[in-house]
């Protein structure tokens, strides 16, 4: 996945700064972020040319700041089944990888919340978007404005959903 870059020069004209392949975390096994873009400012100061590089990214972004990634979300039947047999420190260090708390026994061992407002598109694939009370089949265009609320994607298919992700620092 590429991910291109502009700027201004010093005379206001705007060129590429930047052409090369996204910062990309393995979560586990094909459960993949594809981080584009983090800020920690608002306004956003355009001084940082590549603020990914070389950084792990927070799954929810820090005091005002945002996160923009694409997530790789493969059939979730692997990942369940070894989250079963996972050790405390092994689903620990999960959590640590994805950078959420999750509810191991709860509704949906993905269960999490984040401090932000999330907007996810849905790009190739389906998946579900679980919550407390209810879920919904999301396909692909189909958009979640997730504010601040417990919940989790399940990909009950057998093909990989890719969805894009903008993640705002906010406030429960």
């Amino acid at each position: 996945m590429k991910r291109i870059v502009t700027k201004n020069d010093t005379n206001g004209k705007s060129y590429i700064i930047s052409d090369k392949i996204a910062n990309i975390e393995d979560i586990e096994d094909k459960f993949k972020f594809f981080n584009l873009w983090i800020t920690d400012t608002m306004p956003v100061n355009f001084s940082n040319d590549d603020p990914t590089k070389d950084n792990h990214v927070p799954t929810a972004p820090v005091k005002n700041g945002s996160v923009f990634r694409i997530v790789n979300f493969p059939p979730e039947r692997l990942l369940l089944n070894k989250m079963d047999s996972m050790t405390s420190e092994e689903f620990l260090a999960l959590e640590k990888r994805i950078g959420v708390k999750l509810s191991k026994y709860g509704k949906h061992p993905l269960m999490h919340t984040t401090k932000s407002i999330d907007y996810g598109i849905v790009l190739t694939g389906e998946i579900y978007l679980v919550l407390d009370k209810e879920e919904i089949l999301l396909k692909p265009t189909d958009t979640v404005i997730q504010r601040g609320t417990s919940h989790a994607w399940s990909n009950r298919s057998d093909k990989d959903c890719l969805m894009a992700f903008v993640l705002l620092d906010g406030h429960i």
